[in-house]
């Protein structure tokens, strides 16, 4: 009974009727779907890949977008609290990783090392500056939201 001793995962799943799908025909063809999977999730955090300026810059307007969707019982938790160490874990755990996987990919030659270098460049940075730079974001996101907040208020008025 080959059809049970063949391993799923990745490149053979299974489809309802119990039949074998090959998914890539070859490795090539798998290791294609994988870098392109790296960029994307790349993609969606490169602001920490870059320059220190560009990730505070996103970083405040990521935290904007989750303490208004907590204001409006969006988001469970409040994002001031632990923001500032919450970084430094997503960085080690995730974005560091993330940058040596695509600089191992190879698709950028040598420069896939730059993705590696500003974020750990960067995890460094926040580690000695983020703290203040956190109650700073908080502070100015607070003020900011409250006035937009009562400037609607009036408006509605």
């Amino acid at each position: 009974n080959e059809r049970r001793s063949r391993r799923l995962g990745i490149r053979t799943s299974m489809d309802f009727s119990g039949m074998l799908i090959e998914a890539y025909r070859d490795s090539d063809q798998l290791q294609q779907h994988a870098v392109l999977e790296t960029m994307m999730n790349v993609a969606d955090v490169a602001h920490t890949m870059q320059s220190f300026n560009v990730f505070v810059k996103w970083n405040r307007r990521l935290f904007k977008e989750f303490f208004v969707a907590r204001l409006h019982g969006r988001l469970s938790f409040d994002p001031s609290e632990n923001w500032y160490e919450n970084q430094i874990g997503f960085f080690s755990h995730y974005i560091i990783p993330l940058s040596q996987k695509m600089s191992k990919c190879g698709v950028f030659g040598s420069a896939g090392s730059v993705f590696e270098y500003f974020a750990k460049e960067n995890r460094k940075r926040w580690t000695e500056e983020g703290e203040e730079i956190s109650e700073q974001i908080i502070r100015e996101v607070t003020e900011e939201v409250e006035r937009e907040r009562e400037q609607q208020q009036e408006e509605e008025d």
